[in-house]
Order: structure tokens, then C-alpha cells, then sequence
């Protein structure tokens, strides 16, 4: 990794973990970013430059990290809001489609039940006609018999 950082600064481009990502073609932003820090520091520690930061300046960066976290924070906390309140509506109408669903299943197996007896009711029926037409066949039967006979 120090290699293409070398590369780069020698070729004009800043090491950046953008341009030696790209010059890499793979590897985690966190871990070039971490060995970019690493290369940084000792190029400085050659060239004779402090590696250290002066303690008005990290005092001033601290309050500033610290602003932007609480302000970042703060936007998460939002969108993590917003997106609470979505599923939760969400939730309630599958709940409402789930209950009208539930009430349609309840009024369909009522008809099914209801249509099933009056299809009871006709085979009953249609037995009892059954049994009423033979019935008036043998007495239509018995009466050709006495008649012709």
C-alpha cells in the first residue's frame, strides 16, 4: 500500500484512499484509510515535520467532531423516526387488511354453511319426489293391472 501511495505523490496525485483504492482495484476503505494515516506519518516523521497536533488546534477539532456527531446523531435519530412511523403505519393496515380479510373468510364459510343446507334440503326433496314417484308408478302400475285384467 505505501508503494502506490509513494506512486502516487511522485506522480502528482494526492494519496487519497479514493485514488489508492483505485489504484488497487479492491481493499476496505477503513483499512487503506488506517495504513494511508500510517504513511502520512511517517513521510512527515522523514521530511523532519511534528507529527503531533497542537493542543488549541485538537481542542478546536474535538468541539467540531463533537458538534457533527450530535448534529449527525440527531439526523439518524430522525430518519429512524420517520422510518418507525412508516412500519408502524404499514403494520396497522395489514392488520386492517388482515381483519377485513378475516371478516370476509367468517361471511364466506356462513354462506358456505347456509348453502350447504339448502343443498341438504334438496336432496331431501328430491329423495322424498323420488320416493313419491315410484310410489305413483306402482299405483299406476296396479291400477293398469286391475283395469286390463
Amino acid at each position: 500500500m505505501f508503494e502506490v501511495a509513494d506512486r502516487l505523490a511522485q506522480s502528482g496525485l494526492p494519496p487519497t484512499v479514493v485514488t489508492v483504492r483505485g489504484d488497487l482495484g479492491k481493499g476496505s476503505f477503513t483499512t487503506i484509510n488506517q495504513h494511508l494515516s500510517e504513511w502520512k506519518a511517517l513521510k512527515w516523521q522523514a521530511d523532519g515535520q511534528s507529527t503531533t497536533i497542537p493542543p488549541r488546534v485538537e481542542a478546536k477539532m474535538n468541539e467540531l467532531l463533537a458538534t457533527l456527531w450530535t448534529f449527525a446523531s440527531h439526523e439518524a435519530n430522525q430518519n429512524i423516526d420517520k422510518i418507525r412511523e412508516a412500519a408502524l403505519r404499514d403494520v396497522a393496515d395489514f392488520q386492517s387488511q388482515l381483519q377485513d380479510a378475516s371478516q370476509q373468510l367468517e361471511a364466506l364459510i356462513k354462506e358456505r354453511q347456509e348453502l350447504q343446507a339448502q343443498l341438504a334440503k334438496a336432496h331431501a326433496v328430491t329423495e322424498e319426489l323420488s320416493r313419491q314417484v315410484v310410489q305413483f308408478a306402482q299405483i299406476a302400475s296396479a291400477r293398469d293391472a286391475k283395469d286390463g285384467g
